[in-house]
């Protein structure tokens, strides 16, 4: 049997992705893994709340990213405290398209198993650009697991 010691989550808040996590916990807490969770902001939705402001080019440049980065560290800090003291948990925040953020942080970690919801906030958006999990289980080095 295969023994996981590190486990990438990425979470969004959904449904699915709070079981992914409960599932995850329960991985680590059998393998004595960790848990890393992962929290990426898409780069195109608060952009489109900017194009008719002439003055937005600017503040999108120095101001939206560390905003962007507050919300998700204040995000995943009270996710983090779901998880049970005996698990080490970590986390990581990434400003992107969900599904490459989320391969590029399990290559750069060194993750052993992605554990993440089938579906996330967005169903148009899925049905739009792809579903994050397809792209995630198509690309990752990793093994995945998909919790519905």
């Amino acid at each position: 049997m295969t023994k996981y010691n590190s486990i990438l989550v990425p979470i969004d808040g959904s449904d699915n992705a709070k079981r992914a996590l409960e599932q995850a916990v329960d991985l680590a807490t059998t393998y004595g893994a960790s848990i890393t969770l992962a929290y990426v902001a898409h780069d195109i939705a608060p952009l489109a709340n900017f194009d008719q402001i002439s003055t937005a080019t600017e503040y999108v440049k120095e101001h939206l990213p560390q905003d962007m980065e507050k919300e998700g560290q204040v995000f995943l800090d009270g996710i983090a405290k779901t998880v049970p003291e005996s698990v080490p948990v970590k986390s990581v925040f990434a400003v992107g398209s969900p599904g490459p953020a989320i391969v590029e942080a399990a290559k750069d970690g060194d993750f052993d198993l992605i554990v993440m919801g089938s579906r996330g906030l967005g169903p148009l958006k899925g049905l739009f650009l792809g579903s994050v999990s397809s792209y995630v289980v198509t690309r990752a080095g990793c093994s995945v697991l998909i919790v519905k």
